[in-house]
């Protein structure tokens, strides 16, 4: 039978903890982590865009780490070989603004850009248009990459 079953609605059950019990501040292991979400997730950030992975691995997440690092960098240097075009950060269009961003997204790799293109891009070819998104995606994927761990530092994922 239900224990709160006899009982009025304005009395509370015997069992039932009083306001005293009732506690207004967070546990101290709940705010230490907090505080340690605050000071690590910029720096996780800052970490995690500019080397894919780095953020999974001052995370202690390998996995994830070595995932990212091959999938972005790999995406990268394959559009680089490929002679893909790079955006620079002074393009008079939208689309190069946004082409910009996604290069940039990718971290290291973007300024790696000049070492692997030093013929500059091939557009010309189907090969050069696709290699071009192929740069274009390894930025995504780190912008994944990221997000992903900052939402790790903060809690949100587990």
């Amino acid at each position: 039978m239900n224990a709160g079953a006899n009982h009025s609605m304005g009395e509370p059950l015997p069992d039932s903890p009083g306001p005293e019990a009732i506690r207004t501040h967070a546990p101290a292991p709940a705010r230490a982590a907090k505080f340690r979400a605050a000071w690590l997730a910029p720096l996780v950030l800052i970490a995690a865009w500019a080397v894919p992975g780095l953020g999974h691995a001052l995370l202690r997440r390998w996995a994830r780490a070595l995932g990212f690092f091959i999938a972005a960098g790999g995406l990268a240097i394959v559009g680089y070989l490929m002679r893909g075009q790079v955006f620079g950060p002074h393009a008079h269009e939208s689309f190069g603004t946004l082409g910009f961003v996604a290069d940039a997204s990718s971290g290291v790799f973007y300024f790696f850009a000049h070492f692997f293109e030093t013929a500059g891009p091939d557009i010309s070819r189907a090969s050069g248009n696709y290699a071009t998104r192929f740069v274009a995606a390894a930025g995504l994927v780190n912008l994944i990459g990221v997000i992903d761990a900052v939402e790790l530092v903060l809690g949100r994922r587990g």
